[in-house]
């Protein structure tokens, strides 16, 4: 008997495939993408969270002093099943996606040598050492990004699933913090929702969403109205926008929800959107967490 795909990743599917349509320069980049979530969608059954124990006294002075409710280096991963999941998309990319193919087999190729450790590369990200990844990219010959993309997509589903136990603990009327309440990862996108227009931004590892000020910078507080402004184009009209802050020079992309005519999904609208990120980096910003832009340029 055929086993039914989960709602939620039937209806990621379906988003990517009207943005195809609607935006066919980016077939690649959302097929390379739709791969990957179909590979994590058969793992996310398998990730089991033990009980996690919630001092409400100790979190609501979490929550005061700043501190996110989980630690990511105390997070108990999976070691074994984020590496079959990491294999996994690996070999899916390189049968199925012409252009990641090559790279991907440079990795796999590193795998099969022993010149990665997965365990110790998915330790080293959790721990934010980012020139270990850098360096592992380079002593191999190949795209950083690519093996960071990957390795984060192997341990975010962890990260997730850890954010669905501790969602209720957050206290989104006393956190107004530019990173996670629930992981203290930065945001990745933000959405301005229909009631009030208040903003909400959206965990770049665990996914969770909270509320944010308007009118701030997340990534290095700067509440100067006259360093803050946002774009968007004639095409996207006011339902995408980039907010850019000229303090730190760093962006993060929008959705204004009261301007969405359609079912959307935040994480897809991200990777459909590149055309924000390219004119961004023009004008001088960079991204708060790497995106898709990485990917676009691997495939040049």
């Amino acid at each position: 008997m055929k086993k039914k795909k989960p709602q939620e990743l039937d209806r990621i599917i379906k988003r990517i495939n009207v943005i195809e349509k609607k935006r066919t320069g980016y077939k690649e980049i959302l097929g390379f993408f739709k791969y990957i979530m179909r590979e994590q969608y058969k793992i996310k059954p398998l990730i089991q969270v033990e009980q996690i124990e919630i001092n409400e006294e100790t979190v609501k002075n979490q929550m005061k002093e700043g501190f996110p409710l989980m630690d990511k280096k105390d997070m108990k991963l999976d070691m074994d099943l984020a590496t079959t999941l990491f294999k996994n998309i690996c070999r899916t990319l390189q049968k199925y996606h012409k252009n990641a193919a090559p790279e991907i087999k440079k990795i796999n190729q590193a795998l099969r040598k022993g010149e990665i450790d997965l365990k110790e590369l998915f330790g080293k990200l959790i721990a934010g050492d980012k020139a270990y990844l850098d360096s592992i990219g380079e002593n191999n010959g190949f795209n950083a990004w690519l093996l960071r993309f990957l390795s984060e997509s192997s341990i975010n589903p962890f990260f997730e699933a850890y954010a669905e136990k501790l969602k209720g603990h957050v206290d989104q009327e006393s956190w107004w913090k530019g990173y996670c309440p629930v992981c203290g990862s930065a945001p990745v996108t933000g959405e301005l929702r229909i009631d009030a227009g208040e903003r909400f931004l959206q965990c770049s590892s665990c996914a969770f969403k909270w509320r944010f000020k308007r009118v701030t910078c997340p990534f290095c507080g700067n509440e100067d109205q006259k360093k803050l402004r946002y774009f968007n184009t004639e095409t996207d009209g006011k339902a995408y926008r980039v907010d850019v802050c000229d303090e730190c020079k760093k962006y993060i992309k929008t959705i204004d929800l009261r301007e969405v005519q359609e079912e959307i999904v935040p994480i897809v609208e991200d990777m459909g959107t590149l055309h924000l990120d390219i004119i961004a980096k023009k004008e001088g910003y960079t991204r708060g967490v790497p995106g898709i832009l990485e990917m676009e340029q691997m495939e040049e």
